[in-house]
């Protein structure tokens, strides 16, 4: 017989050193091993959501245009350029991987979607508060990009292309931020919170994950995204709601689309 308790990962019941909150652990959750699993899989069906979504917009754009240079269209300026492939790709696949999380916590007995991902409402003073620490931060991140990086020469080239500018902020300050919280500070906080390191590892697992999902991005940029993602988790752990990451989130994507727009 397995020796109770001698997996670092077990469930909080035997972990009285690092207790739940008591609305916390009455909710059914899925371990840590699942979690992860189920996470892996997540990020794959949204990888490939993507993708279909890629394929789907192409080809509506070459019955339109079979001219059209599709490698420039998706990949040129990549980053800074939205265009009705990235948008598209960015709705649809968050849209899919929602359902699944839905899917994947509505198969574990007992849980509720709105309990399991802390689906509560904030008083509006506390959204407040979050509106101006995310100001905060980002004009601490703008100082300490100044410092640290040159700023890029020349110009970054058409913000928007081919696409309404309401769809590209759908896309990135609604849609991206629900996926990405819904999944690292819901889906992940609630597996991981239940294990013997609680809050520390729900907190530090996801965003150490989620920066290094960032790919696209140097190591700096990384750094800062891990760094918001820790901030991010706090933010759900301090305010036992997942409106509260969603909130910072949304607004620093928010900051991040004016600022490319006016540059």
């Amino acid at each position: 017989m397995a020796e109770t308790g001698s997996n670092p990962f077990d469930s909080a019941g035997a972990a009285a050193d690092a207790p739940a909150p008591a609305s916390e652990k009455a909710i059914p959750a899925w371990g840590f091993w699942p979690t992860m699993g189920f996470s892996v899989l997540i990020g794959m069906v949204n990888a490939m959501a993507s993708m279909l979504a890629v394929f789907i917009a192409l080809d509506v754009a070459l019955l339109s245009d079979p001219d059209l240079n599709w490698t420039d269209y998706i990949f040129s300026e990549f980053g800074t350029e939205f265009n009705a492939v990235i948008v598209f790709s960015i709705i649809f696949s968050g849209a899919v991987s929602l359902l699944l999380i839905g899917a994947l916590i509505k198969a574990r007995h007992g849980a509720s979607i709105k309990e399991y991902l802390a689906i509560r409402p904030l008083p509006f003073g506390t959204i407040g508060k979050l509106v101006l620490l995310t100001f905060g931060l980002a004009l601490l991140s703008g100082l300490i990009d100044t410092v640290f990086r040159e700023a890029p020469g020349g110009s970054a080239g058409a913000v928007f292309q081919g696409v309404w500018p309401v769809f590209v902020w759908l896309a990135v300050v609604g849609v991206a931020p629900l996926f990405e919280e819904a999944l690292f500070r819901g889906f992940m906080f609630r597996g991981f919170s239940g294990t013997r390191y609680g809050a520390a590892l729900a907190i530090g697992l996801p965003a150490l994950w989620w920066g290094l999902l960032h790919v696209q991005y140097g190591g700096f940029d990384q750094a800062v995204i891990v760094a918001l993602g820790i901030i991010l988790g706090i933010v759900r752990w301090k305010t036992g709601s997942l409106w509260g990451p969603i909130t910072v989130h949304a607004v620093w994507n928010a900051v991040a689309m004016i600022q490319v727009s006016v540059a």
